[in-house]
């Protein structure tokens, strides 16, 4: 998962970056640096990101 795929899957959800961040447990600074492709999302994070976004798309 690139920085620009999760930007735009957290404003698909409407949610801020700290909003995201207590969602799946890190700080909101990472979900920063992430869509800044700082650093590398995990594998597991990603995961867990695309799961949370499959669910709220549902409800929309």
């Amino acid at each position: 998962m690139t920085g620009k795929e999760l930007k735009r899957i957290r404003t698909r959800l409407r949610l801020t970056q700290p909003e995201l961040a207590d969602r799946i447990g890190v700080h909101w600074n990472s979900v920063a640096r992430w869509e800044r492709d700082e650093v590398p999302i995990r594998e597991s994070m990603a995961r867990l990101i695309q799961t949370i976004a499959a669910a709220g798309h549902k409800g929309k």
